[in-house]
């Protein structure tokens, strides 16, 4: 393989990156959250009944008082609601509001709205050939990572 592509292609996940990155933080400052705020409420919206702390913590990937941090601050925005389980009563439960209902659907609108301004710069006999080039590119990395992750942790023994 010639190092040229192995170096344009480091290019391309480095230049993606900045790029996803800036889109993610203009989205939030758009909605005055951070990336927590805005992973919880997307998941509360995928959800059909409210959540119990715990539930959310594994969900995301967090700690237990880490979502209590989030949750407090989405509480102090209004954005949901926490009450005491009826069935436990260590636990709290936590709902969305109507409010974090909308700031989560702006948010989903202006994401789906940054990729229609993209699809718009991408002539459109060629937008199957970039997405399938592009989820394939995806897909390698991925298997790529997860490689060398495996090579890690083994090497790691």
């Amino acid at each position: 393989m010639k190092k040229k592509y192995v170096l344009d292609f480091a290019n391309i996940s480095s230049e993606l990156y900045q790029l996803c990155s800036k889109k993610e933080l203009t989205r939030r400052k758009c909605l005055n959250l951070g990336k927590m705020e805005c992973n919880l409420l997307y998941h509360l919206s995928n959800v059909d009944d409210p959540q119990c702390m715990n539930d959310l913590a594994k969900a995301l990937g967090v700690s237990h008082s880490r979502i209590t941090r989030i949750v407090d601050n989405l509480v102090y925005k209004k954005f949901v609601r926490r009450f005491p389980s009826p069935t436990d009563r260590r636990s709290w439960i936590v709902e969305l509001t109507p409010e974090g209902a909308k700031a989560n659907d702006e948010s989903v609108d202006d994401f789906l709205g940054i990729q229609m301004d993209i699809l718009k710069e991408i002539p459109a006999n060629k937008i199957q050939t970039v997405l399938e080039s592009v989820t394939l590119y995806i897909n390698s990395y991925q298997k790529a990572l997860n490689k060398r992750q495996e090579e890690q942790i083994n090497g790691d023994k």
